[in-house]
């Protein structure tokens, strides 16, 4: 394998996909036709690179025989799993030169979305949770809007809930957001807490993640009460962060 000739464009997107995946698209030139196997070799770091960009060579098998001298366009697609976190960047070396492609939200020129509704669901689609950090109304509407909305749906019933009826905590998991789906009365109550990891759009529109919700069951008034006063179910949850445009 040989590097080809030169780079001319690289573009580098981030996957729908769980986990997310860096798929990497690169054209250039190489000096000669029937070159074949194109393909991005990573290089291999001890410790990732201080500026966050990544590099690759394009290398590709030139002809074994007789190849006609003609300047002859050459593409590859590199797929990269579980890239890491701290990417900015990729950087694609061919003989004669190299092309860097940023990431959106390394890009200085593109805004960093903030996601501003985040929905989740469980693997048997029976619950199902819509928060959004900030309930905004239409341009022009004269109502002040509510801090936040949480929409609940599962075996308990359908609920929604603002303001001050959705707590939240900031912790070392992440945003702790809490709502009561039965108060806490003689026959026990039922709470709900969310972690919400932060979640980084940069300039794509939605995010795909994971995350837990935990139902946390009292068990009412007990005579003489003994052993533990709450018991937990934790669900695991798909969630998607998304910046949807505000009309």
């Amino acid at each position: 394998m040989q590097k080809i000739l030169e780079i001319i464009n690289v573009h580098i997107s981030v996957l729908e996909s769980f986990p997310p995946q860096l798929r990497i698209v690169a054209s250039g030139n190489v000096p000669t036709a029937s070159w074949s196997d194109p393909r991005l070799v990573p290089y291999i770091y001890i410790q990732p690179p201080p500026d966050g960009i990544y590099d690759f060579d394009f290398v590709a098998d030139p002809p074994e025989g007789i190849a006609a001298e003609v300047i002859s366009p050459i593409d590859a697609i590199y797929a990269w799993k579980s890239f890491p976190e701290g990417l900015k960047g990729v950087r694609i070396h061919a003989s004669q030169n190299s092309k860097t492609s940023l990431l959106a939200m390394a890009d200085p020129d593109q805004p960093d979305r903030q996601p501003n509704r985040f929905t989740f669901s469980d693997c048997d689609a029976r619950t199902r949770i819509v928060f959004f950090p900030k309930v905004f109304m239409p341009l022009g509407a004269s109502e002040t809007p509510a801090d936040s909305q949480l929409e609940y749906q599962g075996a308990e019933g359908q609920f929604v809930f603002r303001g001050d009826e959705i707590g939240q905590e900031q912790t070392v998991l992440g945003l702790i957001i809490s709502v009561i789906l039965k108060p806490n009365a003689d026959a026990g109550g039922l709470d709900f807490a969310l972690i919400l990891p932060p979640v980084h759009l940069g300039g794509e529109a939605h995010q795909n993640f994971e995350t837990v919700g935990i139902k946390i069951k009292s068990r009412g008034r007990v005579i003489k009460p003994v052993g533990v006063e709450l018991s937990y179910e934790t669900l695991t949850l798909k969630g998607v962060a998304e910046d949807i445009p505000i009309f």
